[in-house]
């Protein structure tokens, strides 16, 4: 990876150090001061939350302590949220909450309490004092992600925990990981191992085409299953939750040049195209295609515990489907001139698959854009907020993000190379947008999860 999402690592790396102060702390008279016999203590349940944070402040676990100097975590009764309750004395410093990600919070409040070196991991000088008082706060969204695509450059997996870490910094508890598209497949599926072995690879003798400037040049890579589940684990204990993405039925012209046989029913117009077949849609009609999706889809519903799956819906060329004689017999057959309603179709085939294991989808906003699909589903708002306004008038549990507010591959300034189609904008907007003051009602406004970055990788290899 170059510059651009080192950038933005970057930024999320200034900005966790340079994070307020946890509010409002109420004061209490005297300070907590760092010292030798300074160590973590915590209730089994959080014990692994101890040794988290022992490797930032540099203090031994000693579950036995009982005298001044300890840094307790506790697990409370009460209904499991985020939320938490920092409170700092003379002796100690105790952060209770009744779940992990809730400790998980409080540490990161105290972590912003810390001089800046505590994200180093370089351990807290003794001496360090800080103010006594007491803090306690909740998110006010239960969603608070950021998309990361992978399909279409692969971020290696010390690169992508380099990424968990910062994210975990600033609260955001959902990675929605964009693992297939147009240009690569990242995830292993044991039950076809050539979508990842060969659909995570372009270029060179790859049925995949080069793409961004890398002509001759054959690179890729993908995630194993085994290594997957370390980062699922990984990024549990720091109170995120890892969302899979497997972009359909458009976005899928690397599982296409893997498994040609995906695709309708008509010839490809490659004399354009330099032989490559640019095809991106499975074809609906073919009733094989969803016994594949069936054993593709059962594996990722195993191998991640989000209760969401994402499958898509973006973007979808429905051209294709009027040009196969399979896809418009089926449109007959639902009565309907329409190729949307084929995306529907597939779309709902699709949800029952997860609704059979357990699972919900999750899509992008055009798939809930004729209002017939599952409200068991939900939305992520990308294309504008009149998207969002859609979705959530129509009662779609919905994730608010705009492109022109919060794509972050998008042109901060005029001076700068990348992305301007959605806008050329900083973090000042993301971080100042409002549903209310952009018109949502409080009906709405009942339907809004939360937000998410997101970060599209196609010209950064």
């Amino acid at each position: 990876m170059k510059s651009p999402l080192l950038l933005l690592l970057s930024f999320l790396a200034f900005s966790a150090a340079a994070q307020p102060a946890p509010g409002p702390m109420i004061p209490r008279e005297g300070a907590f001061v760092f010292g030798p016999a300074t160590a973590l203590a915590a209730d089994e349940a959080l014990l692994p939350l101890a040794h988290y944070a022992a490797e930032y402040l540099g203090r031994p676990v000693r579950q036995q302590m009982t005298g001044t100097g300890a840094v307790v975590l506790t697990l409370e009764p009460g209904e499991p949220s985020e939320a938490y309750r920092l409170e700092i004395a003379p002796d100690y410093i105790r952060i209770g909450a009744t779940s992990p990600g809730g400790a998980f919070n409080g540490l990161q409040a105290l972590f912003r309490l810390l001089p800046p070196e505590v994200y180093a991991q370089q351990g807290i000088p003794d001496g360090t004092a800080l103010a006594c008082g007491i803090a306690a706060d909740r998110p006010k969204y239960s969603y608070r992600g950021m998309m990361l695509d992978v399909a279409r450059t692969w971020v290696e997996v010390p690169m992508l925990k380099r990424f968990i870490n910062l994210l975990s910094y600033h609260n955001i508890n959902k990675l929605h990981l964009h693992l297939a598209d147009d240009d690569g497949w990242r995830i292993q599926i044991k039950s076809h191992p050539e979508l990842a072995e060969v659909g995570g690879f372009r270029g060179g003798d790859s049925p995949v085409a080069p793409v961004y400037g890398k002509w001759s040049e054959k690179y890729g890579g993908y995630y194993t299953q085994d290594e997957m589940r370390s980062l699922i684990e990984y990024a549990a204990l720091r109170n995120i939750e890892i969302i899979p993405e497997i972009d359909l039925p458009g976005h899928s012209r690397c599982i296409g040049s893997v498994r040609p046989e995906i695709r309708c029913n008509y010839p490809p117009d490659t004399v354009t195209t330099a032989g490559t077949d640019y095809r991106s849609a499975w074809c609906v009609a073919r009733e094989e295609n969803y016994v594949l999706l069936e054993e593709i889809l059962g594996e990722i519903c195993e191998l991640f515990p989000s209760p969401y799956i994402h499958i898509g819906g973006d973007e979808v060329e429905v051209a294709q489907w009027k040009k196969c004689p399979d896809c418009r017999a089926m449109m007959k057959r639902l009565g309907t001139v329409n190729p949307h309603r084929l995306q529907d179709y597939f779309m709902e085939r699709l949800a029952a698959m997860l609704a059979a294991r357990g699972k919900r989808p999750a899509v992008w906003n055009e798939a809930a854009a004729s209002g017939t699909f599952t409200r068991a589903s939900r939305v992520h708002g990308w294309a504008s907020v009149g998207a969002c306004h859609a979705a959530t008038a129509k009662g779609y549990r919905t994730v608010i993000m705009p492109s022109e507010c919060f794509y972050f591959d998008m042109r901060q300034t005029l001076r700068e190379e990348g992305h301007s189609w959605a806008s050329i904008f900083d973090a000042r907007r993301t971080y100042e947008f409002d549903p209310a003051a952009r018109g949502f009602s409080d009906r709405q406004l009942r339907h809004v999860e939360g937000f998410e970055g997101a970060f599209w990788t196609e010209i950064y290899t």
